[in-house]
């Protein structure tokens, strides 16, 4: 599946923060779609944006 929507909203979100929360992150990610190695690419691709994962 093409997670590029995914991490384009991501992207949006973290503009004046810098950083997506994980909760943010699980609106923006179907459960029932992603596999682990989906995941993974998501965030490969948020960390090469500069843009960081945090807890709250």
């Amino acid at each position: 599946m093409d997670w590029s929507e995914v991490v384009r909203k991501a992207a949006i979100l973290a503009e004046k923060t810098g950083y997506v929360t994980f909760d943010q992150l699980n609106e923006l990610v179907p459960s029932t779609e992603a596999e682990p190695e989906d995941i993974e690419a998501i965030l490969t691709a948020l960390s090469e944006r500069g843009i960081w994962i945090e807890e709250e």
